[in-house]
Protein backbone atom coordinates (compact mmCIF):
# COMPACT_ATOMS: atom_id res chain seq x y z
CA UNK A 1 0.00 0.00 0.00
CA UNK A 2 2.88 2.10 0.61
CA UNK A 3 4.48 1.37 -2.43
CA UNK A 4 1.46 2.18 -4.39
CA UNK A 5 1.42 5.32 -3.05
CA UNK A 6 5.24 6.12 -3.58
CA UNK A 7 4.52 4.96 -7.30
CA UNK A 8 1.88 7.63 -7.29
CA UNK A 9 3.70 10.31 -5.99
CA UNK A 10 6.72 9.76 -8.46
CA UNK A 11 4.64 9.08 -11.50
CA UNK A 12 2.98 12.76 -10.65
CA UNK A 13 6.41 14.39 -10.92
CA UNK A 14 6.79 12.44 -14.44
CA UNK A 15 9.98 11.08 -13.06
CA UNK A 16 11.44 7.25 -13.80
CA UNK A 17 12.43 4.60 -11.45
CA UNK A 18 15.70 5.34 -12.29
CA UNK A 19 15.74 9.34 -11.79
CA UNK A 20 14.19 8.39 -8.17
CA UNK A 21 17.25 5.65 -7.70
CA UNK A 22 19.97 8.16 -8.39
CA UNK A 23 18.42 10.82 -6.66
CA UNK A 24 18.08 8.92 -3.03
CA UNK A 25 21.54 7.30 -4.09
CA UNK A 26 19.95 3.90 -5.05
CA UNK A 27 19.18 1.96 -7.56
CA UNK A 28 15.85 2.09 -9.99
CA UNK A 29 15.48 -1.64 -9.37
CA UNK A 30 15.60 -0.88 -5.61
CA UNK A 31 12.53 2.23 -6.59
CA UNK A 32 10.87 -0.58 -8.55
CA UNK A 33 10.98 -3.09 -5.51
CA UNK A 34 9.82 -0.43 -3.48
CA UNK A 35 7.12 0.34 -5.02
CA UNK A 36 5.94 -3.56 -5.60
CA UNK A 37 5.81 -4.04 -1.80
CA UNK A 38 8.52 -6.46 -2.73
CA UNK A 39 10.99 -5.05 0.10
CA UNK A 40 10.45 -3.64 3.65
CA UNK A 41 10.87 -0.03 4.05
CA UNK A 42 11.84 2.04 7.52
CA UNK A 43 11.22 5.78 8.44
CA UNK A 44 14.15 7.13 6.82
CA UNK A 45 13.89 5.71 3.88
CA UNK A 46 10.24 7.26 3.59
CA UNK A 47 11.28 10.48 4.89
CA UNK A 48 14.23 10.33 2.46
CA UNK A 49 11.68 9.74 -0.98
CA UNK A 50 9.10 11.68 0.26
CA UNK A 51 11.67 14.76 0.84
CA UNK A 52 13.08 14.08 -3.16
CA UNK A 53 9.11 14.29 -3.82
CA UNK A 54 8.85 17.96 -2.07
CA UNK A 55 6.66 16.50 0.46
CA UNK A 56 7.82 18.52 3.92
CA UNK A 57 4.25 19.02 5.66
CA UNK A 58 4.93 16.87 8.95
CA UNK A 59 1.40 15.87 8.85
CA UNK A 60 1.55 14.35 5.31
CA UNK A 61 4.80 12.87 6.77
CA UNK A 62 2.95 11.08 10.04
CA UNK A 63 0.22 9.80 7.08
CA UNK A 64 3.11 7.69 5.56
CA UNK A 65 4.99 6.81 8.51
CA UNK A 66 1.68 5.51 10.11
CA UNK A 67 1.56 2.88 6.95
CA UNK A 68 5.18 1.69 7.39
CA UNK A 69 4.13 0.92 11.31
CA UNK A 70 1.56 -1.24 9.63
CA UNK A 71 3.99 -4.15 8.65
CA UNK A 72 3.37 -6.35 5.67
CA UNK A 73 2.35 -9.53 7.64
CA UNK A 74 -1.18 -11.25 5.09
CA UNK A 75 -4.07 -10.27 7.01
CA UNK A 76 -4.35 -7.18 9.41
CA UNK A 77 -6.03 -4.98 11.08
CA UNK A 78 -5.92 -1.06 10.74
CA UNK A 79 -7.06 0.80 13.82
CA UNK A 80 -8.36 4.25 12.52
CA UNK A 81 -6.46 7.23 14.05
CA UNK A 82 -5.77 10.98 13.29
CA UNK A 83 -2.82 10.52 11.40
CA UNK A 84 -4.15 7.95 8.89
CA UNK A 85 -7.60 8.84 8.53
CA UNK A 86 -10.67 6.10 7.41
CA UNK A 87 -10.57 5.72 3.49
CA UNK A 88 -6.62 6.68 2.87
CA UNK A 89 -5.58 3.03 2.40
CA UNK A 90 -8.40 2.64 0.07
CA UNK A 91 -7.60 6.04 -1.68
CA UNK A 92 -4.15 3.96 -2.77
CA UNK A 93 -5.63 0.72 -3.28
CA UNK A 94 -8.19 1.83 -5.34
CA UNK A 95 -6.30 3.96 -7.80
CA UNK A 96 -4.22 0.83 -8.37
CA UNK A 97 -6.98 -1.69 -8.96
CA UNK A 98 -8.24 -2.48 -12.29
CA UNK A 99 -10.76 -4.67 -11.01
CA UNK A 100 -12.91 -3.62 -8.12
CA UNK A 101 -16.36 -6.01 -6.66
CA UNK A 102 -18.32 -4.34 -3.86
CA UNK A 103 -21.23 -6.27 -1.69
CA UNK A 104 -22.71 -3.61 0.12
CA UNK A 105 -25.79 -4.31 2.13
CA UNK A 106 -27.11 -1.11 3.91
CA UNK A 107 -26.04 1.89 1.61
CA UNK A 108 -25.08 2.38 -1.58
CA UNK A 109 -21.33 1.61 -1.96
CA UNK A 110 -18.54 4.71 -1.39
CA UNK A 111 -17.59 5.23 -4.87
CA UNK A 112 -21.01 5.36 -6.17
CA UNK A 113 -22.44 8.17 -3.35
CA UNK A 114 -23.29 11.67 -4.08
CA UNK A 115 -21.84 14.52 -2.01
CA UNK A 116 -24.53 14.85 -0.16
CA UNK A 117 -25.92 11.35 0.42
CA UNK A 118 -22.16 10.72 1.65
CA UNK A 119 -21.79 13.34 4.24
CA UNK A 120 -25.19 12.09 5.16
CA UNK A 121 -24.05 8.33 5.59
CA UNK A 122 -21.07 9.93 7.53
CA UNK A 123 -22.83 11.58 10.30
CA UNK A 124 -24.86 8.12 10.45
CA UNK A 125 -22.07 6.42 11.40
CA UNK A 126 -20.12 8.62 13.15
CA UNK A 127 -22.78 10.90 15.04
CA UNK A 128 -19.93 12.09 17.82
CA UNK A 129 -17.62 13.66 15.53
CA UNK A 130 -17.72 17.04 15.06
CA UNK A 131 -18.55 18.87 11.55
CA UNK A 132 -14.30 19.26 10.43
CA UNK A 133 -13.76 15.87 11.20
CA UNK A 134 -16.60 14.93 8.79
CA UNK A 135 -15.43 17.41 5.86
CA UNK A 136 -12.48 15.73 6.56
CA UNK A 137 -13.29 11.93 5.77
CA UNK A 138 -15.41 13.34 3.38
CA UNK A 139 -12.85 14.91 1.01
CA UNK A 140 -10.87 11.77 0.97
CA UNK A 141 -14.37 9.42 0.42
CA UNK A 142 -14.93 12.35 -2.87
CA UNK A 143 -10.51 11.60 -4.03
CA UNK A 144 -11.53 7.52 -4.21
CA UNK A 145 -14.29 8.69 -6.72
CA UNK A 146 -12.00 10.43 -9.19
CA UNK A 147 -10.57 6.74 -10.19
CA UNK A 148 -13.59 6.37 -12.22
CA UNK A 149 -12.85 9.50 -14.27
CA UNK A 150 -9.65 8.51 -15.51
CA UNK A 151 -8.58 7.71 -18.60
CA UNK A 152 -8.39 4.33 -17.92
CA UNK A 153 -10.93 3.68 -15.22
CA UNK A 154 -10.80 0.21 -13.06
CA UNK A 155 -13.97 -2.45 -14.27
CA UNK A 156 -16.24 -1.72 -10.89
CA UNK A 157 -18.63 -4.99 -10.54
CA UNK A 158 -21.33 -3.66 -7.35
CA UNK A 159 -23.80 -5.50 -5.79
CA UNK A 160 -26.13 -3.61 -3.53
CA UNK A 161 -29.39 -4.27 -1.83
CA UNK A 162 -32.69 -2.89 -2.61
CA UNK A 163 -33.56 -1.99 1.05
CA UNK A 164 -30.17 0.39 0.66
CA UNK A 165 -31.83 2.02 -2.40
CA UNK A 166 -35.31 2.13 -0.88
CA UNK A 167 -33.70 4.06 2.50
CA UNK A 168 -33.99 7.94 2.50
CA UNK A 169 -30.93 8.44 3.92
CA UNK A 170 -30.31 12.48 4.10
CA UNK A 171 -33.77 12.74 3.25
CA UNK A 172 -36.12 12.78 -0.12
CA UNK A 173 -34.26 14.95 -1.98
CA UNK A 174 -30.94 13.46 -1.26
CA UNK A 175 -32.60 10.27 -2.21
CA UNK A 176 -33.50 11.18 -4.58
CA UNK A 177 -30.62 12.76 -6.38
CA UNK A 178 -28.70 9.82 -5.36
CA UNK A 179 -31.33 7.65 -7.37
CA UNK A 180 -30.71 9.98 -10.56
CA UNK A 181 -26.60 9.52 -10.04
CA UNK A 182 -26.97 6.35 -10.34
CA UNK A 183 -28.76 6.09 -13.43
CA UNK A 184 -26.21 8.28 -14.98
CA UNK A 185 -23.35 6.00 -13.62
CA UNK A 186 -24.75 2.68 -15.05
CA UNK A 187 -24.36 4.48 -18.11
CA UNK A 188 -20.30 3.79 -18.26
CA UNK A 189 -19.29 0.39 -19.83
CA UNK A 190 -16.96 -0.04 -17.13
CA UNK A 191 -19.72 -0.15 -14.49
CA UNK A 192 -22.04 -2.89 -13.76
CA UNK A 193 -24.29 -2.39 -10.77
CA UNK A 194 -26.85 -5.43 -9.71
CA UNK A 195 -29.42 -4.89 -7.37
CA UNK A 196 -30.17 -7.55 -4.92
CA UNK A 197 -33.76 -7.85 -4.07
CA UNK A 198 -35.39 -8.40 -1.13
CA UNK A 199 -36.42 -11.90 -1.68
CA UNK A 200 -32.63 -12.56 -2.27
CA UNK A 201 -30.19 -13.90 0.29
CA UNK A 202 -27.47 -11.74 0.33
CA UNK A 203 -26.81 -10.44 3.57
CA UNK A 204 -27.32 -13.78 4.93
CA UNK A 205 -24.67 -15.02 3.00
CA UNK A 206 -21.88 -12.41 3.31
CA UNK A 207 -23.10 -11.08 7.00
CA UNK A 208 -21.54 -7.38 6.05
CA UNK A 209 -20.48 -5.49 3.30
CA UNK A 210 -16.86 -6.25 1.25
CA UNK A 211 -14.69 -4.67 -1.16
CA UNK A 212 -12.26 -6.81 -3.42
CA UNK A 213 -9.59 -5.53 -5.53
CA UNK A 214 -7.20 -7.00 -8.60
CA UNK A 215 -4.68 -4.71 -9.25
CA UNK A 216 -3.18 -3.75 -12.99
CA UNK A 217 0.51 -4.75 -11.46
CA UNK A 218 0.11 -8.94 -11.22
CA UNK A 219 2.79 -8.58 -8.81
CA UNK A 220 0.76 -7.39 -6.23
CA UNK A 221 -1.90 -9.90 -4.87
CA UNK A 222 -5.73 -9.49 -4.76
CA UNK A 223 -6.78 -7.80 -1.57
CA UNK A 224 -10.84 -8.31 0.10
CA UNK A 225 -11.10 -4.93 2.39
CA UNK A 226 -14.01 -5.70 5.33
CA UNK A 227 -14.84 -2.78 7.10
CA UNK A 228 -15.67 -2.27 11.01
CA UNK A 229 -16.76 1.01 12.49
CA UNK A 230 -13.58 1.95 13.62
CA UNK A 231 -11.27 -0.50 11.32
CA UNK A 232 -10.50 -2.00 8.17
CA UNK A 233 -9.69 -5.69 8.02
CA UNK A 234 -7.40 -6.74 4.90
CA UNK A 235 -7.08 -10.00 3.32
CA UNK A 236 -4.75 -11.41 1.06
CA UNK A 237 -4.38 -15.19 1.84
CA UNK A 238 -5.80 -16.92 -1.32
CA UNK A 239 -8.16 -18.87 0.58
CA UNK A 240 -9.80 -15.47 1.98
CA UNK A 241 -9.97 -14.68 -1.63
CA UNK A 242 -11.29 -17.20 -2.83
CA UNK A 243 -14.29 -17.87 -0.06
CA UNK A 244 -15.13 -14.26 -0.85
CA UNK A 245 -15.47 -14.34 -4.19
CA UNK A 246 -17.88 -17.27 -3.77
CA UNK A 247 -19.69 -15.76 -1.63
CA UNK A 248 -19.81 -12.76 -4.57
CA UNK A 249 -20.50 -14.85 -7.41
CA UNK A 250 -23.45 -16.39 -5.43
CA UNK A 251 -24.88 -13.42 -4.81
CA UNK A 252 -24.37 -12.32 -8.39
CA UNK A 253 -26.44 -14.87 -8.93
CA UNK A 254 -29.62 -14.17 -6.90
CA UNK A 255 -29.43 -10.72 -7.74
CA UNK A 256 -30.99 -8.72 -11.10
CA UNK A 257 -28.90 -8.89 -14.12
CA UNK A 258 -26.88 -5.65 -14.80
CA UNK A 259 -29.20 -4.88 -17.93
CA UNK A 260 -32.75 -4.88 -15.53
CA UNK A 261 -30.94 -2.09 -12.91
CA UNK A 262 -31.79 1.13 -15.50
CA UNK A 263 -35.77 0.01 -15.45
CA UNK A 264 -35.39 -1.10 -11.47
CA UNK A 265 -33.87 2.36 -10.53
CA UNK A 266 -36.62 4.05 -12.81
CA UNK A 267 -38.99 2.28 -10.58
CA UNK A 268 -37.45 3.11 -7.41
CA UNK A 269 -37.60 6.66 -8.45
CA UNK A 270 -41.36 6.74 -9.40
CA UNK A 271 -42.33 5.29 -6.02
CA UNK A 272 -39.71 7.69 -4.22
CA UNK A 273 -41.60 10.82 -6.45
CA UNK A 274 -45.27 9.50 -5.42
CA UNK A 275 -44.76 9.73 -1.61
CA UNK A 276 -44.82 13.36 -0.14
CA UNK A 277 -42.09 15.75 -0.14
Amino acid sequence: MLGLRLQQLRKERRLTQQEVGQGIWASGSKVSRIESGMVGLGRRDVVRLLNFYGITDADEHDRYLSLVQLGDQPGWWHQDRDALPKGFELLNLESAARTIRCYEPAVVPELLQTDEYARAVLRLRYPYLPGDEIDRLLAVRLQRQQVLDRADPPYLWILVEESALRRPIGGDAVWRNQLDHLEDVIQAPNVSLQIVGDNACGSVRAVCGFLYLRFIDTQLPDVVCVAQPNSMLYLEERRDIECYLRIADLIAVEAARPGNTAAWLESLKSEANRMPS
